[in-house]
């Protein structure tokens, strides 16, 4: 009976003091979100130049929703339109035979306040033209 006694008082104890242990406090509140949709038409892609790996095609977007305190604060997220509507997050890498090799496209996105940028980059830094319009969706929560 005494171990049992024993038992019992440890449990209160731990139980007494499990509270004030807690780390993780829940606030209640509101998440503000903004989604959009951009399509880059194969004809709007820009020429970059100043990335070491080589030349890329880029895309630009004011986008004033994307404000300082959304880009300190919050979480940005890109995703490529595929088929059918099914998303895919950024970066999102293809590939395809041409002649006996095999190319590579990345597609990704940078954000800054105010700006949110698509980029193509091929894994032989061609400038063709990109083949297709790529169609792209944003998400920010704060």
């Amino acid at each position: 009976m005494a171990f049992f006694n024993k038992c019992v008082a440890a449990l209160l104890l731990i139980v007494a003091f499990l509270p004030s242990c807690t780390v993780n406090e829940i606030h209640e509140g509101y998440m503000n979100t903004f989604s959009r949709d951009y399509t880059v038409h194969k004809q709007n892609w820009e020429v970059g130049t100043d990335d070491d790996s080589g030349d890329y095609f880029f895309c630009e977007f004011q986008v004033p929703q994307l404000t300082h305190y959304v880009y300190d604060n919050g979480i940005m997220q890109a995703f490529l339109i595929m088929n059918e509507g099914n998303i895919t997050p950024l970066p999102f890498d293809d590939f395809w035979r041409v002649g006996n090799g095999i190319r590579t496209e990345q597609a990704t996105c940078e954000f800054r306040p105010g700006y949110v940028t698509f980029i193509l980059k091929y894994s032989d830094h061609s400038l063709d033209t990109p083949y297709y319009d790529y169609k792209f969706r944003v998400r920010f929560m704060w």
